[in-house]
């Protein structure tokens, strides 16, 4: 049987209702306000205790505060406090020297360093086509001294600058051992390209792309190795992406075209569950060669996301050690002064959520650890002692083969 309600009940229970809705929304509005003010109160005593050591210093110390120097450090440690592995506060000259990387054009010597435990720097890496690279400074040597000041006098990071930043035509001295050798080095600044990708077509047809950064050349340099040659003459490919740990995510929509089927590659996943697509391949017209990818425990970011899509979407195998797991998105936001913040800003989830690398990396489908250098010459692959890209040449030999046992049958 229905029940009528009289008029007076039901404006009763609207209104117990609206006053049930009116203190949740009082109680976590308060509860907020009261998070912010805590908030506001311990951020007024830390800068309160700042001021209060800054005085102390300034009028005490016997030494004098080197104010750029300070700003930088309180900078710098603020974003430390953050469990973010990409967070970092960039001077003027570090910003532009990030962009120059990322655009894949730089001005300077063209050396890629390191700290020794010395307190020396070591030389990891010198570009092609640079100033370094014309004087035949090699990876493995080890400066000592720069504009007559021993290292050990001028310390790591003074040293370091000013051997990375100054504008083209500048130059700056420096003291390099090589074997127990000295030489003394006065070279000019100039503006050249960084190596991205080269591509080396071996013996039995494999195309090897060796990669050593992904930047924002990348995806143009990829498509005019793989125009040089005939899929009709390749039998596979290998990516080789080992300590490739950094770079942009804008080309990896080009590099990827070629090798997997249109669709949405990864998305980028941000604090408030936003979505963005950070990458995404146009054409099925794809390769269906067998692939192999190359990664270590050096192999992150955007080079990382190459990898994850290659196996996923087109059916590569995995070959080395697990990766880095760095699996986010970085933002830059600048300041008029030109400097500059980096911080993790979103989650990069690809297109396949089941198999989000972020924090566990990638494991390889085949394990091979090795403790040497990568090969420079890929084709001698045969005489190498890198097992890593040997094992990938044999994963494709294999799949090679399995393939055209298969053609056969189905020809029979």
């Amino acid at each position: 049987m229905n029940r009528k309600i009289s008029l007076g009940i039901a404006i009763s229970i609207a209104a117990i209702a609206c006053a049930v809705t009116f203190v949740i929304t009082m109680t976590v509005s308060l509860n907020n306000y009261n998070e912010k003010i805590a908030d506001v109160q311990q951020r007024g005593e830390i800068y309160t205790k700042l001021q209060e050591i800054d005085s102390y210093v300034r009028n005490y110390s016997l030494y004098t505060i080197d104010d750029e120097k300070m700003k930088t450090g309180v900078y710098s440690g603020y974003l430390t406090c953050l469990d973010d592995g990409a967070a970092r506060y960039y001077t003027t000259d570090e910003y532009y020297y990030k962009t120059r990387l990322e655009s894949g054009n730089i001005v300077g010597l063209g050396i890629v360093f390191e700290k020794e435990e010395s307190g020396y720097i070591k030389i990891t890496e010198v570009y092609e086509g640079s100033p370094a690279a014309a004087e035949g400074i090699m990876p493995g040597d080890v400066i000592i001294s720069v504009e007559g000041v021993s290292l050990l006098e001028s310390g790591y990071e003074t040293a370091s600058e000013q051997l990375r930043y100054g504008d083209e035509g500048t130059r700056r001295r420096f003291v390099l051992r090589r074997d127990g050798e000295e030489s003394e080095y006065n070279l000019a600044r100039a503006a050249f390209s960084i190596p991205t990708v080269e591509a080396v077509l071996l013996d039995n047809g494999i195309l090897c792309f060796t990669f050593f950064s992904v930047n924002e050349a990348t995806g143009s340099k990829m498509t005019e190795l793989l125009s040089q040659y005939s899929e009709s003459t390749v039998t596979g490919y290998i990516f080789d992406l080992r300590g490739v740990s950094s770079g942009v995510y804008t080309t990896v929509s080009e590099i990827l075209e070629p090798f997997i089927d249109a669709g949405v590659v990864a998305s980028a996943v941000y604090k408030n569950n936003s979505t963005r697509t950070v990458a995404q391949t146009s054409s099925d017209d794809f390769t269906n060669l067998p692939i192999s990818i190359i990664i270590d425990e050096k192999t992150g970011g955007s080079a990382e996301l190459i990898a994850e899509a290659l196996r996923d979407r087109a059916g590569g195998s995995t070959v080395g050690e697990t990766t880095m797991g760095s699996g986010t998105l970085s933002e830059t936001r600048t300041f008029n002064d030109g400097t500059a913040i980096e911080i993790s800003v979103a989650v990069i989830r690809p297109a396949d959520e089941s198999n989000g690398y972020n924090g566990s990396g990638i494991t390889p489908e085949f394990v091979v650890e090795y403790d040497g250098t990568r090969e420079n010459d890929p084709a001698a692959f045969g005489e190498s002692t890198d097992i890593q890209l040997k094992k990938a040449v044999e994963v494709i030999a294999s799949k090679a083969a399995a393939a055209a046992e298969a053609a056969q049958t189905a020809a029979d």
